[in-house]
């Protein structure tokens, strides 16, 4: 290991109680069990939004005054940034840190940070990758979601480069995992985003020959345990259970438990086509998943070992979905199909309540935020329903100007941030037609020569 001091992922194919709860609120998404207390160290779920699909990676958000309709005067602020990326952001308090690439073989690997209020860049760091890939349209750019703690921002790339740097952007350790386990290459890139338990840092690919989960601690970057699995190609991001103990993989035709602390393997379901870019969503009793194959998307009992039986399918939804994945909240699990037609099931039986054909296609997954469901369109139109198992209702359809489509969204107190592309747009509950800040550009950073390359083997630029 070498140390340094100091989706779409494709386009061809996100209170504690003193008393115990009745069942249905511990499948209820804002439900927190006091025993994920220490999974993001204390996060401020208000303030910060920590990895892909937020706290916990459960897309339901406790910020407050979020907006619920909008047009382009409530944009506090738009910035291009000066490389591409197709990440969500992620956010620590005041600052929004965020990946991407350049390059006409994706040799330039970036990670940035901006300033929440104004969109101010606060720092960028360039590092050369190590492995290069084709950059074309059919791959993933900068695809991987980073993650962020009250210390580091860590960032994976599809060149295998995972790098951990401080919240002033000074490297703490940095990871060659191709070097370390085999070439990241395969079809289409990379787009599995990390995830974090207490200890550690949690890297999972997919590849044609191989696969892996592997855990590192956050501190050092050592490797705490790496799990083996069977190969085949995805880009789906693991989950974490709610009491921090449990890994769920959906990936390749399987969806799998491992034991977060060890690695070791709890259980495994098979006979899936298709689950292969949806993340699960995991409740105190249920493994939800999704895919292009209708069959992949179905609810899981938790609590089995070994090899799963069709005993322990609590239910099958009756149609597929699509990047996005499935998110639970109130009383309904919902999806997004590849027609762009959002459906409500529920969530203890599986049958469809409502389906609903939103403006455009969604590849994010959908936002719960305090009793609404916020579907982002590819092509900037946001619709927000009621989240209710009685019908569709529509409260608002917000339109946004974007250029390129939006992958990825974090939410906090007062703010939803949006990744379309090299843009990054905050809205705000106010009217900002004049604000100071709206549609500032970040300037271009040039990218090292080959000449500094070779004089800077740390490959470290700023």
């Amino acid at each position: 290991m070498r140390r340094i001091s100091t989706i779409s992922a494709v386009r061809v194919a996100l209170c504690v109680i003193s008393i115990i709860p009745p069942a249905w609120a511990q499948d209820r998404p804002d439900f927190q069990d006091r025993r994920t207390a220490d999974t993001n160290h204390h996060v401020n779920q208000q303030k910060t939004w920590p990895q892909f699909r937020g706290y916990l990676g459960r897309n339901v958000s406790r910020a407050a005054n979020v907006p619920l309709k909008w047009s382009s005067d409530n944009v506090m602020w738009r910035v291009l940034t000066p490389s591409v990326g197709q990440s969500s952001p992620v956010i620590w308090n005041d600052t929004i840190f965020l990946t991407s690439i350049e390059g006409d073989s994706k040799e330039t690997l970036w990670i940035s940070a901006l300033r929440l209020s104004d969109g101010k860049e606060q720092w960028h760091r360039a590092f050369i990758a190590s492995e290069q890939h084709e950059f074309n349209d059919y791959v993933s750019k900068a695809a991987p979601t980073p993650a962020v703690d009250e210390e580091r921002v860590y960032a994976l790339f599809a060149s295998g480069d995972l790098y951990a740097v401080n919240h002033a952007g000074d490297i703490s350790w940095h990871r060659d995992l191709s070097d370390d386990y085999g070439s990241f290459g395969g079809n289409h890139g990379v787009g599995s985003s990390l995830i974090l338990t207490p200890q550690a840092v949690v890297v999972f690919l997919a590849r044609h020959d191989y696969s892996y989960l592997i855990s590192i601690e956050r501190t050092t970057g050592d490797t705490l345990w790496k799990t083996d699995r069977k190969a085949g190609v995805a880009w789906s991001t693991p989950a974490i259970s709610p009491d921090g103990h449990e890994i769920v993989v959906s990936a390749s035709g399987q969806v799998q438990g491992f034991d977060s602390d060890t690695g070791q393997l709890i259980w495994t379901f098979d006979g899936l086509t298709g689950n292969n870019v949806p993340s699960p969503t995991v409740t105190d009793n249920l493994v939800i998943t999704g895919g292009l194959g209708v069959e992949a998307n179905l609810a899981l009992r938790r609590g089995g070992k070994g090899q799963l039986a069709d005993s322990s399918v609590a239910w099958r939804a009756d149609s597929a979905s699509n990047f996005g994945s499935p998110l639970v909240y109130t009383s309904c699990a919902y999806w997004v199909n590849p027609a762009g037609v959002a459906r409500c099931v529920d969530l203890d039986t599986g049958t469809r309540r409502w389906s609903h054909r939103l403006p455009s296609s969604v590849w994010a997954t959908p936002l719960g935020y305090k009793g609404y469901v916020y579907f982002f369109g590819t092509n900037g139109v946001t619709e927000v329903l009621r989240a209710t198992a009685d019908g569709p209702h529509v409260v608002a359809t917000n339109h946004l100007s974007v250029g390129d489509p939006v992958t990825g969204y974090a939410v906090v107190d007062g703010a939803i941030v949006l990744r379309a592309g090299r843009e990054i747009i905050r809205i705000g509950p106010g009217d900002y037609r004049n604000h100071a800040s709206t549609n500032k550009r970040v300037p271009p950073f040039q990218a090292p020569t080959r000449m500094e390359r070779a004089g800077n083997p740390a490959g470290v630029y700023e």
